[in-house]
């Protein structure tokens, strides 16, 4: 017997294929977040090696060139800082589209599901009355 499909089968096919873009948009948000924690964590452990004081006699080149480097070096971490937040953010919203898509594709396989059972008492109750049409011939025909 062929296999029973729903209306909904296509559309359950496509809600699947959205929560796995959604899964696959999250593991990439999750790989970005562990990338920007890294740089963060090693822009902050260089931090006190680049902007250690300079030396005590330094001309005012020298100096200008350590406050330079010390300044770069704070927008460096600010800026892994800002970054680290940002695919915290874009991490959350993807959870949250995760979240969404296996809902809604929960909804939809609890139809699918629902509409499969019908179907299969439906075929149960056909199968009993053929079997009970069957055996009411039989008594029939031995008399």
């Amino acid at each position: 017997m062929a296999k029973f499909i729903t209306p909904y089968d296509t559309l359950l096919r496509v809600r699947r294929i959205e929560e796995d873009k959604a899964k696959a948009a999250l593991a990439e948000a999750n790989a970005a977040q562990r990338a920007a924690q890294t740089v963060l964590s090693t822009r902050v452990q260089e931090y006190p090696k680049v902007v250690r004081p300079p030396d005590a006699e330094t001309d005012l080149s020298g100096f200008q060139r350590h406050h330079a480097v010390a300044q770069a070096a704070a927008s460096s971490v600010t800026l892994a800082r800002q970054c680290l937040e940002d695919a915290q953010e874009t991490t959350v919203q993807a959870r949250g589209d995760v979240r969404t898509a296996s809902m809604r594709t929960q909804g939809l396989e609890r139809l699918v599901e629902r509409a499969r059972e019908e179907r299969f008492a439906e075929m149960l109750t056909v199968d009993q009355r053929a079997a009970e049409e069957s055996a009411t011939r039989r008594k029939k025909g031995r008399r």
